[in-house]
């Protein structure tokens, strides 16, 4: 993989970023923007002040970002999404090592993330366990954890 930097996302980045999310869940609707489901989340300012919300970027572009949720038992995988260009080239991993990096950082024990199914395998190579289907605003998801310690770094 051609040199990608890991960084803090900045505010300005916000509608980009959404953008990018939009792309990376079109993956699994043939590429079509429009097609992803309306209940899909939003990056919000609060994500990138306070969720440790950091970017991979590529040529001064970014390509994928993950944010983290503090809560009393566990370190929660708020977003964590690679622009669909560069699903399957590193950057998810890449952005993996880092977020288990901060983890550690931040004297997390547990991590826990709502995955949506069809990146159930890529948590699943990370380490993650799946635990059961959760529904969040509608949508469904595969809630997982994984021990720090035990997951892939």
């Amino acid at each position: 993989m051609e040199r990608v930097s890991i960084r803090p996302a900045r505010l300005e980045e916000l509608p980009f970023l959404d953008e990018l999310l939009l792309r990376s869940k079109s993956h699994w609707t043939g590429g079509r923007v429009e097609d992803v489901p309306a209940v899909t989340p939003k990056l919000t300012a609060e994500d990138i002040a306070s969720r440790h919300a950091t970017v991979a970027e590529k040529d001064g572009v970014p390509i994928g970002f993950y944010t983290l949720n503090g809560h009393e038992d566990y370190l929660g995988i708020g977003l964590l999404f690679v622009d669909r260009p560069f699903i399957g080239t590193g950057v998810g991993r890449l952005l993996w090592s880092h977020l288990i990096q901060r983890a550690v950082a931040l004297d997390a024990r547990l991590l826990g993330v709502g995955a949506e199914p069809r990146a159930e395998g890529f948590y699943q190579r990370m380490g993650m366990v799946t635990r059961h289907e959760i529904d969040h605003n509608g949508e469904r998801l595969i809630w997982m954890t994984g021990e720090i310690g035990k997951v892939v770094t």
